[in-house]
């Protein structure tokens, strides 16, 4: 009953907003997927306690040999991420999708990252620009970091750019002895960033569309956040952004299977992927658990609000399906594919309650890439300060050793972030920065019961990944699957009529980062052109290899319908 109204309250601040305030037509087409456009502005717009640089210094700096705003729209759809229109409630300064304002304790404003960011398409064809919500983007994340810290460095290093940036960050508190301090704030900041980005280097590029989430977190909080730097790992599996649409009611959530849903293993998801990307934690041997940026009473209300969020189906815009040919490819589906990826019905692929189980397939059965799946499992981390706190933090005996398996480091810190939000709600008052926190045992026992719904385990006992993470990777309906490419876990693929071939009959090279449309292939288009990622099949983690069933007995024909088919869901 408690998320009922919580869902409730925010549709009902959700039309408020959309009433209230205007939101300006931007030219874009967005498809029907369960959301009003306050919905998407929201989503767009709320922190999650991110901070990668402060908010003033983000509108304020230039572009690496110009004097153009690094934030400025062509500099933003270069690297592609989406912009955003500007409106006074939800996004004054007209940052970017998923580019967001975060004011810290001390009252500094911050820009950072939240889902956005990563999980929202768009497709051009022929002149029309559609956004998908929930959808991966073509965004390249290393790209942006290396640029944005060029710029950071240049405007350190030239006097008249720092003039230039000094002026509008400063405004009216401009003098000698601000700028002397601004200047060693940008060197601060600048080395850190370099610091992120030596530490979370790889031998192969990601390019677009794809990160290594595990790889950058686990760096984060078991190396950066425990000062442990023997912990650091090159974060060399990437994977392609998941589309949203179902992964609230799912049992199971990432390409590997490892994350347990549900309220509290929502939660602890999505806390880690903040600290991923730019939160901060602050881990020491406590059992009030660990302070953190992370902001989890938004990021329960944004589970809350993609539960609502529902797969595009094939939009006007594209040329339309063919019915005889889709109508023969459900037959191949239903004898190739239908086993790992159920399809659901429009009533549940529109009902917020619908719940979907995880068909988890061994990496030996599918033969794709194995790095993503072996990385997680195999990589153990050093404990350091917090050997021998807690494994569940407040309760048990079990203790951390002098060295875990990263996965469980991972989840006993997430899991310390949300005991302390927690905390920090229900403890009586406390000099700031210090342990000094009273909070009876009853009172922190019944707050952290009601983080879940009646029944369930409270946090400190939940486990939020599975005890032994498998070998596999996940099938999962594909409903929406046409708005999703490029395709397998680790983006090998570039449209759907290339994953049904047999995998030696692939392209072992093509183009990523075009937004135009190919509604025959089902993709983007992939010729190599200046400003696009070149994707290499026989590097590191790029292996194009596996999901084979049933290519080799399709005929061309067959293929044809099938993919005709695919277009339907």
């Amino acid at each position: 009953m408690r998320n009922f109204f919580r869902v409730a309250l925010l549709a009902a601040a959700g039309a408020v907003a959309g009433c209230a305030h205007n939101i300006p037509d931007d030219g874009f087409v967005y498809l029907d997927q369960g959301w009003s456009n306050a919905d998407r502005q929201w989503f767009y717009t709320t922190t999650q306690g991110s901070q990668l640089i402060p908010y003033d210094w983000f509108l304020a700096v230039e572009q690496t040999d110009s004097e153009e705003a690094f934030r400025s729209d062509a500099n933003i759809n270069r690297y592609r991420y989406l912009t955003n229109v500007a409106t006074s409630y939800y996004n004054p300064d007209g940052l970017p999708v998923g580019m967001t304002r975060y004011e810290d304790p001390q009252g500094e404003a911050w820009m950072g990252f939240t889902c956005a960011a990563c999980h929202t398409a768009q497709i051009d064809y022929q002149g029309s620009k559609m956004r998908i919500d929930g959808a991966p983007a073509l965004a390249d994340h290393t790209a942006f970091h290396d640029g944005l810290i060029a710029a950071l460095e240049q405007t350190g290093s030239e006097d008249a750019k720092f003039d230039r940036f000094a002026a509008k960050v400063l405004d009216d508190q401009d003098g000698d002895e601000a700028r002397d301090d601004l200047r060693d704030r940008l060197a601060d900041l600048t080395a850190e960033l370099r610091s992120w980005q030596a530490r979370n280097h790889t031998p192969v590029a990601y390019g677009n569309a794809r990160v290594d989430a595990f790889g950058i977190i686990l760096n984060e909080v078991s190396g950066t956040a425990l000062g442990l730097p023997e912990n650091y790992r090159a974060p060399d599996a990437p994977v392609s952004y998941p589309f949203l649409w179902d992964t609230p009611q799912h049992d199971f959530v990432q390409w590997n299977g490892i994350a347990k849903n549900g309220v509290l293993g929502s939660l602890g998801r999505n806390v880690g992927e903040v600290l991923g990307v730019f939160g901060t934690v602050n881990v020491k041997k406590s059992r009030f658990g660990y302070p953190s940026s992370a902001d989890t009473r938004n990021l329960r209300d944004m589970e809350d609000r993609v539960k609502e969020l529902y797969s595009p189906k094939w939009p006007d815009e594209l040329p339309a399906i063919d019915p005889v040919k889709a109508a023969a490819g459900e037959a191949h589906y239903n004898k190739y594919c239908a086993g790992c990826h159920v399809v659901l019905s429009d009533t549940e692929r529109t009902d917020p309650e619908r719940q979907i189980t995880a068909k988890m397939a061994k990496v030996s059965k599918i033969g794709t890439d194995p790095r993503m799946a072996t990385n997680f499992i195999q990589r153990r981390a050093k404990t350091g300060r917090l050997k021998g706190a807690r494994t569940r933090v407040i309760v048990g005996r079990s203790r951390l050793g002098e060295e875990e398996a990263a996965g469980a480091l991972l989840s006993h810190v997430v899991k310390g972030v949300i005991i302390r939000r927690v905390v920090d709600r229900v403890a009586g008052p406390r000099v700031e920065g210090t342990e000094n926190i009273k909070v009876s045992e009853k009172s922190l026992q019944r707050a952290l019961a009601g983080l879940t719904p009646e029944g369930e385990q409270t946090v400190e006992t939940v486990e939020l990944l599975q005890d032994s993470p498998l070998l596999a990777y996940k099938g999962r309906p594909l409903n929406g699957i046409w708005a999703t490419a490029p395709y397998l876990h680790n983006g090998s693929v570039p449209n759907l009529y290339q994953l049904l071939l047999p995998s030696d009959q692939r392209m072992d090279r093509f183009s990523v980062g075009s937004r135009e449309f190919d509604p025959v292939n089902v993709g983007f288009e992939t010729d190599p052109m200046p400003g696009r990622f070149s994707f290499d099949t026989s590097l590191i983690g790029n292996s194009n290899a596996g999901h084979d069933y049933g290519t080799g007995k399709l005929t061309e024909a067959e293929r044809w319908e099938l993919v005709e088919y695919l277009k339907t869901l």
